[in-house]
């Protein structure tokens, strides 16, 4: 065994002494652009302004132009199977938003419009139906990048190994800026406006590093303590930062999501295993007992948002009253992607004014997407983004490796589903562009077989 271990070091070291060609270097460094590119949009606020949105919504399709001068990754792209039926569904959702821009409607349905005297359309706020239907397109560019980087083994691995690194930098930096008291409310918010915004997506990025975790515990499991120490403490460290921008969020259903979405992939990850087996060593242990009481540490200002549960539990049942009547009022096609806070206006009363004047967002995906784009729009996209999850959740088993990567990639997916019942993290560009990449990097990744 030790004559094993001296010859891999040795062979470890001729190839570290390698000369590293511009073309590897340029293969390694090229899918940290993407990840890094939305990182750095997280912490300004996530474009979360129209000109910012705008303007990152170009970002994207520029960054999808530049991918596609490639012919070998045009054909790449041109490979992936089940991406017809996606694009249908996808320009189902456009062609739905178009129609809500001409469309005639009726008093009735838009009281709006009848203020006026104009003839109405079925979107009763078209300026922002359009800024909408740029931001979906900026979605789809950044999907088809994803895809692009998930096509190939290799290429995804090490995008998900960048997505770790990257993520572990971005929650130091935001832990960093809570520490100077550059945050939202005294919680930790990852740049955005919102501190459960910031939530969802250190959510997301516990449940990729996890699986990332898990799989290095694995390929490590042979090796002599201080290698496997070594290799184990990147992603462990940025798991460390992660799960302590998680907690000082403070973000109640965002800690739920994320416990129970990891708590899907363990057990998807076990059931996957034909021979489980597990080794606990005394320095592991003691690591990580002491990583859990600085987590427990922070998780004060958590505990202490706990007495308010009921109170905004009734915020939150008004709000999504409202605004499933305002569905209720138009279900087929809706009043136009964009028009909450035309419709919020419009359900003002004297009893609810307290609870709505504020918000700009139904604090529910489901419900704004129906009440925006109506059943005609909604179905689709809910379809659309099944379809994603699911055909990647069953292709998982037939891969040849990466297995547990995928899996993770694909579970990431459920923090943004179940924290979106009760909050508003899609509405930020970044964050709806960053889950749209995760898609197209589990959708292509998935596919891979060579």
């Amino acid at each position: 065994m030790a004559v094993r271990q001296a010859r891999r070091r040795h062979r470890r070291l001729l190839v570290s002494r390698a000369p590293v060609s511009a073309e590897t270097r340029w293969r390694r460094l090229a899918p940290a652009l993407a990840p890094g590119l939305l990182y750095l949009t997280h912490l300004a606020a996530g474009a979360n302004q129209t000109v910012l949105a705008q303007g990152f919504s170009l970002a994207l399709a520029v960054a999808l132009c530049v991918v596609l001068t490639r012919p070998r990754l045009r054909n790449e792209l041109a490979e992936l199977k089940f991406a017809w039926p996606l694009l249908g569904l996808f320009a189902t959702v456009l062609g739905v938003a178009f129609l809500t821009l001409y469309l005639p409607a009726s008093s009735a349905s838009t009281p709006a419009w009848a203020l006026t005297g104009a003839p109405g359309v079925l979107s009763i706020n078209r300026s922002a139906t359009w800024l909408e239907i740029v931001k979906l397109g900026g979605l789809a560019c950044i999907f088809a990048v994803g895809c692009v980087q998930g096509a190939r083994g290799e290429r995804a691995r090490t995008t998900v190994e960048w997505i770790v690194l990257l993520g572990g930098v971005y929650a130091a930096a935001s832990i960093a800026l809570y520490l100077a008291g550059l945050q939202v409310k005294g919680r930790l918010s990852g740049g955005f406006l919102s501190a459960n915004s910031g939530a969802t997506v250190f959510g997301m990025l516990a449940v990729v590093t996890t699986a990332f975790l898990l799989r290095q515990l694995r390929r490590t499991a042979r090796l002599n303590q201080d290698d496997r120490l070594r290799k184990l403490a990147t992603p462990a460290g940025s798991l460390f930062c992660i799960a302590t921008c998680l907690v000082l969020t403070a973000s109640r259903m965002g800690l739920a999501a994320t416990g129970a979405s990891i708590l899907v992939l363990l057990a998807w990850d076990l059931a996957s295993q034909r021979k489980i087996r597990i080794t606990v060593r005394p320095r592991d242990l003691a690591l990580t007992l002491a990583a859990l009481v600085v987590v427990a540490g922070a998780s004060a200002p958590m505990w202490s948002r706990v007495h308010a549960l009921d109170s905004d539990a009734s915020i939150r049942g008004q709000i999504f009253s409202t605004h499933w009547s305002a569905f209720l009022a138009s279900p087929i096609f809706g009043r136009g992607l964009g028009s909450f806070n035309d419709i919020n206006s419009q359900a003002l009363t004297t009893e609810n004014y307290s609870v709505l004047w504020s918000i700009r967002a139904a604090h529910n995906v489901y419900i704004q997407w129906l009440e925006e784009a109506g059943l005609a729009g909604a179905l689709p996209m809910f379809a659309l983004v099944a379809a994603i999850m699911l055909v990647s959740a069953f292709h998982v088993a037939r891969m040849r490796s990466g297995q547990t990567l995928a899996r993770g990639l694909v579970v990431s997916g459920v923090v943004v589903l179940l924290h979106g019942a009760t909050d508003y993290a899609l509405q930020v560009p970044s964050i709806a562009a960053f889950w749209a990449f995760l898609l197209g990097l589990q959708f292509a990744f998935t596919q891979w077989r060579s």
